[in-house]
């Protein structure tokens, strides 16, 4: 089936970085003519500006027979920003592995499940579309003599600026066997590597690059670091032309969508009664909000009178246990309602009155399952505001999430209980499933962090006693370790390592080194008996 008249269309057949064939279709008919330019990388920048107004599609021959036809994709992106490819399929994320010493803590360098939609800025070689517009704005460049590292480059350029790219199952019609997918699989040279972290995180990082290279007996590629440092600066940006694609803002539906809410608290009655006031404030209230009110053995905190009892446009579900614990308590709320979306917050916030109408809406333009909020504190001033962008992180106190989501992972880690790393932990969670996360710096929330009260409660972590403080905290490195690659790992422990030398002087640097390894050993120690702990909604 063609594509619709009104959609330009080109497609670029390739075979590795070598262009084939380009199919144009004008009015729904396609004319397939020879390539202008041998290089894949040439034909594309000739592509993108010759057809300003098209969609550019690319595939690897060796992928054809399993393609969906390339034509539909046009059909396939939710709005312009979105460029949809098969990185989960060529395993992107594995061709630059080294790249996770420098970027230790992004979600978007994890193994990405191929049979779910995932956001990530790899944009495969082997296959994908997107509007030629975006990737003219984004400054695809020519100049890196790859298309693969001029797709990565435009991935990672794009996030701040609200692309959304995304590795797409539905490009596939069927499996692809091993013998086929085996050579478009094969790992990336240090040369190649060392001109993306010159260029996505700057040259200084090429030291580290080859220190963390060193550490982890890959090898010195000296002569690819030189090369890296070579590499000209990228080509510019046009913001105006990307605002421009920006999907515009959802309508609201004559019916809102219902809201649950669920808010953990301690000892923060004066708090959690202005976050109910703002609730109730909102252009469009939640349906429920569920208090989870914790009362640990010794707790000083006086019962909290029955909310439920007032005048609320929402139904108030208040639940009070003898225990104290954010991940629980967020599990335990969790599992209760039935709205399509939840609202995860803080008891100790204050809301705009838009600001919930907000998030739904992001949440319908951008198609995605999960949105994250702007924060700020009393004295700071309110962000700026800004586009909404897929974000790496994730905040257990500010964000809406879609309920299918919420029932599809195991909830907050409880082993984590007490420290931090359960906001990221959670995220990747929901990445995993395929739940894409959003973050609005529009009607940013301001976060009061109150002194007293909350979470702050003397958790007894069994490692308290321990003659050999770990360092960093076990549920910091436990969470990091959970998900991140060997390399990941690897990348975070330098960069600790490097952090704690730099903040002594010289002469005692000797001895913090024994220290750091030391407490780190100690850490480690303990985050693998996190690790072994059988908790619940794990």
């Amino acid at each position: 089936m063609p594509p619709r008249a009104s959609q330009a269309l080109v497609v670029l057949r390739l075979y590795g970085e070598q262009a084939l064939d380009v199919t144009s279709y004008a009015a729904g008919q396609p004319t397939v003519h020879a390539p202008r330019y041998p290089q894949a990388v040439q034909e594309f920048a000739y592509q993108i500006a010759t057809h300003p107004a098209a969609s550019i599609a690319w595939y690897d021959t060796r992928l054809g027979p399993f393609l969906s036809p390339p034509e539909r994709w046009p059909d396939l992106p939710a709005h312009p920003l979105e460029v949809l490819h098969l990185s989960s399929l060529q395993r992107c994320a594995a061709l630059v592995e080294s790249l996770g010493l420098v970027d230790f803590s992004s979600p978007f360098l994890l193994p990405s499940p191929p049979d779910q939609r995932f956001a990530t800025w790899l944009i495969a070689p082997a296959a994908g579309i997107g509007r030629a517009a975006v990737f003219a704005a984004l400054g695809f460049d020519p100049r890196l003599g790859s298309l693969a590292l001029a797709l990565f480059e435009c991935g990672y350029r794009g996030l701040a600026e609200g692309l959304c790219p995304y590795a797409e199952p539905r490009l596939l019609a069927r499996p692809v066997p091993a013998a086929v997918l085996l050579p478009l699989q094969t790992p990336w040279p240090a040369r190649a590597v060392a001109m993306l972290v010159a260029r996505l995180y700057r040259r200084p990082w090429l030291g580290f690059w080859l220190l963390g290279r060193a550490l982890t007996g890959t090898g010195v590629p000296l002569w690819a670091a030189w090369h890296g440092w070579r590499i000209p600066p990228g080509l510019p940006l046009d913001r105006a032309a990307l605002a421009d694609l920006r999907p515009p803002p959802a309508d609201p539906p004559a019916v809102p969508p219902a809201v649950d809410v669920v808010i953990p608290t301690m000892g923060r009655p004066d708090h959690l009664l202005n976050v109910l006031r703002d609730l109730a404030a909102q252009t469009v209230p939640p349906q429920r909000v569920v208090i989870i009110e914790q009362h640990p053995p010794g707790s000083a905190y006086a019962p909290l009178p029955d909310l439920a009892a007032g005048a609320w446009p929402f139904a108030i579900q208040q639940e009070r246990v003898a225990w104290a614990g954010a991940c629980r308590a967020r599990n335990q709320g969790l599992a209760t309602g039935d709205a399509p979306w939840v609202l995860l917050l803080d008891d100790d916030v204050r809301l705009p009155v838009e600001w919930l109408a907000h998030l739904l809406a992001v949440a319908t333009a951008y198609a995605v399952g999960a949105v994250t909020s702007a924060t700020y504190l009393p004295q700071q001033s309110p962000p700026a505001g800004g586009v909404p962008c897929l974000w790496p992180g994730f905040a257990g106190g500010v964000s809406l999430v879609a309920r299918p989501a919420t029932a599809a992972v195991r909830g907050f880690d409880q082993r984590i209980e007490g420290g931090f790393g359960e906001d990221t932990d959670y995220g990747i969670q929901l990445r995993q499933v395929g739940t894409t996360i959003v973050y609005t710096a529009a009607y940013p929330v301001l976060h009061l962090k109150a002194p007293v009260g909350g979470f702050r409660y003397p958790f007894p972590h069994p490692w308290l006693a321990d003659p050999v403080p770990p360092r960093p905290s076990p549920t910091v490195l436990y969470a990091q370790r959970k998900h991140s690659t060997p390399t990941m790992q690897a990348g975070y422990r330098l960069f600790y390592t490097l952090k704690r030398l730099t903040a002594v002087l010289p002469l005692r640097r000797p001895a913090e080194l024994w220290r750091v390894h030391r407490q780190w050993r100690s850490a480690a120690r303990w985050a693998a008996w996190l690790a072994a702990q059988e908790v619940g909604n794990t």
